[in-house]
């Protein structure tokens, strides 16, 4: 009787803790955080301005991840295509440096250039940035419109495999907003590695 009540708290805390994080991410029709970040591939800080009229998509990623170097073809290939719609791309790595030296600045930079990224690769180096958002996976997508509102969260894909989607999440919240629709599947769960926060 006592391993049954230990084993229902032990579920019941953990439910409660995940419930906790996902309380953490950034509400749909909530106004994006801005966010000013060193783009590893040529030292500058790129600024993004929610609201600055344009429809924007954030990525937290990282280089050591596996779902994230899975998925890494895909958005090279999205960001190419929608930017030729006007729409702009940020690819932030939060993971914490001292701890894991593949998501150094260096290593980024050369992420990106041997892959050929068409959007700043920006380092979140206390994580803060992650946190404001409540990304907790990568990669971990948000999508905000023109005015500065979060009308997309959630997964690039359902699926790392390309033979295996049977949703697009992204490209389907990307192609609504650009039709002045709403979106209609708003928020999906992401998954993948988990950041791994600046303590």
């Amino acid at each position: 009787m006592k391993n049954m009540l230990r084993s229902v708290l032990s579920l019941l805390l953990l439910v409660s803790a995940v419930a906790c994080a996902n309380a953490d991410e950034l509400s749909i029709g909530a106004k994006a955080p801005q966010f000013s970040l060193v783009n590893a591939v040529d030292g500058k800080t790129v600024a993004f301005h929610p609201g600055d009229g344009k429809v924007s998509v954030v990525v937290f990623t990282c280089n050591q991840c596996p779902y994230a170097k899975a998925f890494e073809p895909r958005i090279i290939e999205l960001a190419k295509q929608y930017q030729a719609k006007g729409i702009a791309f940020y690819a932030i790595d939060s993971n914490d440096e001292s701890q894991y030296s593949e998501e150094s600045m260096a290593e980024m930079k050369s992420r990106a250039t041997q892959k050929g990224y068409p959007y700043p690769y920006l380092k979140d180096d206390n994580s803060a940035i992650a946190h404001a958002y409540g990304a907790r996976v990568t990669p971990h997508v948000y999508v905000i419109d023109g005015s500065g509102t979060l009308r997309y969260r959630g997964y690039v894909d359902d699926s790392a495999k390309p033979e295996e989607r049977r949703t697009t999440g992204l490209a389907n919240a990307l192609d609504e907003l650009l039709a002045g629709k709403t979106v209609s599947n708003q928020t999906t769960r992401a998954f993948g590695c988990t950041i791994k926060f600046k303590a």
